[in-house]
């Protein structure tokens, strides 16, 4: 049942990224006025200290920000082949996916309207969305499978969800993505995600050793 949930998940998701990537290609006029009107509601007020914390959230999807938990996470033996093997592959493949195949084959310029800061490379889909997306959601998935404390995985649930919407905000207000540019990540994030957890599900069922027998 779980699997199947799953994989209906991924599909909608993956249906989803190509009608939001055909509207962003074929220019889509009301798409167009729709990413501009929530632009404009989103930056009603633009101060240097919305600037800063909004720079600060995009980082939380960087390398060197996530790098250092992953590291831990595999030097630790119970959790390495639990949490760590599967989440460095997952962000493995999430940083190949966004930034340098999906934005590369699809070439669609950033927004050219008031960017407060420089980001390089094309705009769609949104990388820092698909990382937070796959970065959050994976970690709150790891402590759905792995812990049994309603309320720990509820905060987890609630922390992933708030962070990665702040990500995907912190991209439009910044001015480097449109708003179809971070839902294009967010959906491309969750197709990752579903694959992560089908693949994941199956090497544990087979290989039940290799994660202490859980």
């Amino acid at each position: 049942m779980k699997t199947k949930r799953t994989v209906f998940i991924l599909l909608t998701a993956l249906l989803f990224f190509l009608v939001v990537t055909i509207l962003v290609i074929t220019e889509n006029e009301p798409v167009a006025a729709l990413n501009h009107s929530l632009y404009l509601l989103l930056t009603g007020e633009i101060t240097q200290t919305w600037t800063t914390v909004s720079i600060w959230v995009g980082s939380l999807t960087h390398w060197y920000s996530y790098t250092p938990i992953l590291l831990l996470l595999l030097l630790i033996p119970s959790t390495r082949m639990k949490i760590g093997v599967p989440l460095g592959i997952t962000l493995g493949v999430s940083a190949l996916a966004g930034p340098i195949i999906l934005k590369n084959v699809f070439a669609i310029e950033r927004p050219d309207h008031n960017q407060l800061i420089d980001a390089g490379g094309f705009g769609y889909p949104s990388g820092h969305s698909l990382n937070a997306m796959v970065f959050f959601g994976m970690c709150a998935m790891m402590v759905w499978l792995h812990s049994s404390r309603r309320p720990l995985y509820v905060g987890a649930t609630i922390f992933a969800a708030f962070a990665i919407l702040a990500v995907g905000l912190s991209r439009i207000y910044l001015g480097v993505h449109t708003v179809t540019d971070v839902i294009g990540g967010y959906s491309m994030g969750i197709v990752i995600l579903c694959a992560a957890s089908l693949v994941y599900d199956r090497v544990r069922e087979q290989n039940p050793s290799l994660f202490g027998g859980d």
